[in-house]
């Protein structure tokens, strides 16, 4: 009789920054093969079998997942995590069942719930946030005639910025804003950051908690966002003098420890601000891009280093660095009213400039461009630059061959131009 394999279960959502090969790869260093859980019918089949060739691939109703608790346990798997911010309240109830260590439900709701969330941190001191909960769009105007603007209006639950819109007046409250009782939003005073035009005024703490204990693993700078909370790109060091990156540091670690969370990757977003860092939200999960942003910065593979901590084995970690080579990732983003993608333009002579270590277009001539406010990534540009200054040079001359023929909803086509202030109509352009 052959020996047994040790598994881990990972739980993944469609078109993942984490990409299959990586999480296999992960789990085969530490000596376990990987069982993939995906949302039932989330997977199209093109995907679904660029998991299947890798390990089992078993489907999950989010709403039962108890369901599956029986075949997933004929896998006999030894762990249990995911990467995807999506699944952890999926993950937490398959690990419960399973016996297997992950979040407790406190600590699952205190990671996707945003209202949770900032209550749990004021009650320990940490950060206090004003904010309130709304199941109607007069209870968004209520809130917005109490307090003095802009407000900060968001789903309860969501990722990627989704639905998430700076108000400063009744007025100027989108139309698509209409909370419910099945779908509440949050609504919370908005952090002013500091900061120059060139850089954002936000960064990310990204960190591994073992046994309850968080360890930094690096300060995660930020370009500007675009109106209103698109993210366009990350780079490492971030641009930050010591004592700021130690407050930073101080201020994620007593996060992780008031939300109790006792183990795994996590990536909080912290607002910097005249009065210091404040929390933006924490994240029980490794930040988007970032695998690839700090393998190239520093040598650590972060995914292997979660995946380690997931299944019990030792992990160290080196002392953070702040000084050396910038490495960027810069993502543009289409017009919020969307369109159609007809063409991209320049993509091959970007892909030449020096400083450029990847360029790869995430979508492809024909895609739908959903209209609305969520980060997401027409093309994805990966450099490196001795400063950052440097860093700044290298991307303007990457960006200034890059334009996108978008066909808007009005059936026109436009061209327009990549810029770090996003796309802009190209001068003398149609």
């Amino acid at each position: 009789m052959g020996s047994q394999v040790n598994t881990v279960a990972v739980a993944v959502v469609p078109r993942s920054a984490i990409r299959p090969a990586d999480l296999a790869k992960a789990a085969a260093a530490c000596g376990h093969a990987p069982v993939f859980v995906a949302a039932a019918g989330g997977l199209d089949p093109a995907e679904k079998a660029e998991y299947a060739a890798l390990g089992p691939v078993l489907e999950v109703d989010p709403e039962r997942p108890g369901d599956l608790i029986a075949r997933l346990r004929e896998h006999h798997p030894v762990a249990i995590t995911t990467f995807s911010e999506g699944m952890v309240p999926t993950t937490g109830e398959l690990a419960e069942g399973l016996g297997l260590p992950y979040h407790d439900r406190d600590t699952v709701a205190a990671l996707t719930d945003k209202w949770v969330q900032r209550r749990r941190l004021a009650e320990h001191g940490v950060d206090t946030v004003w904010s309130a909960v709304a199941t109607s769009r007069q209870e968004v105007l209520d809130a917005l005639a109490s307090r003095p603007g802009p407000l900060v209006v968001k789903p309860r639950r969501s990722q990627s910025s989704r639905d998430t819109f700076l108000v400063a007046a009744a007025g100027d409250l989108p139309a698509e804003v209409e909370p419910s009782a099945e779908r509440p939003f949050v609504v919370e005073e908005f952090l002013v950051g500091i900061g120059g035009e060139d850089i954002g005024d936000y960064v990310s703490v990204e960190s591994l908690v073992v046994g309850g204990e968080p360890s930094t693993i690096g300060v995660t700078g930020k370009f500007p966002l675009l109106t209103p909370f698109r993210e366009q790109g990350q780079f490492f060091p971030a641009r930050l003098s010591p004592e700021v990156r130690a407050a930073c540091a101080r201020l994620a670690a007593a996060a992780v420890r008031a939300l109790g969370i006792r183990r795994g990757l996590v990536h909080t977003e912290l607002k910097l601000t005249a009065g210091g860092p404040r929390i933006i939200e924490v994240n029980g999960r490794i930040g988007g891009y970032v695998t690839d942003l700090y393998e190239r910065a520093t040598g650590l593979r972060l995914l292997e280093l979660g995946m380690a901590e997931t299944c019990g084995e030792p992990v160290t970690l080196p002392e953070p660095r702040d000084t050396g080579p910038v490495h960027f990732q810069f993502g543009n983003q289409p017009p919020p009213a969307g369109g159609v993608l007809r063409a991209f333009h320049g993509s091959a002579q970007a892909a030449l400039e020096p400083g450029l270590v990847g360029y790869a277009e995430s979508v492809a001539p024909g895609a739908e461009l959903a209209p609305g406010v969520m980060t997401f990534f027409l093309d994805f540009l990966r450099g490196q630059a001795p400063g950052h200054q440097a860093m700044l040079d290298t991307l303007d001359r990457c960006l200034a061959h890059l334009q996108y023929d978008i066909e808007h909803p009005d059936g026109t086509t436009r061209r327009w131009q990549a810029t770090r202030e996003g796309l802009q109509p190209p001068a003398g352009g149609r």
